[in-house]
């Protein structure tokens, strides 16, 4: 049972990717950029920006940490542990370049 459930953990995860301290594009090519020490993430539903790094917990969801430049892990029971709490990444922590700014 444990093998079968690793399996379905792991086709979860590339349905978030990650770019720590990087730009993402959402479907429409619009770009979206990480603060500095931040990551950002494209899921299913768009992009997403965080302060720090973010993990996948053992429930599927993103956790980021909300210290800028802050860790996130997970424990051994797969719940994500956060340099200064864990929050959800969203749009309102992204920058978004002008033309020519990248």
């Amino acid at each position: 049972m444990r093998p079968l459930l690793v399996f379905f953990v792991f086709l979860l995860i590339p349905s978030a990717a990650f770019a720590q301290g990087g730009c993402a594009k959402d479907d429409l090519g619009r770009i979206f950029c990480a603060p500095p020490g931040g990551s950002t993430v494209k899921t299913f539903s768009g992009v997403g920006c965080a302060p720090g790094r973010c993990v996948v917990d053992n429930l599927g969801y993103l956790k980021c940490s909300s210290r800028q430049g802050g860790s996130a892990i997970t424990d051994d029971l797969g719940r994500a542990v956060c340099v200064g709490g864990c929050i959800n990444p969203s749009k309102e922590f992204c920058d978004t370049p002008a033309k020519g700014e990248i």
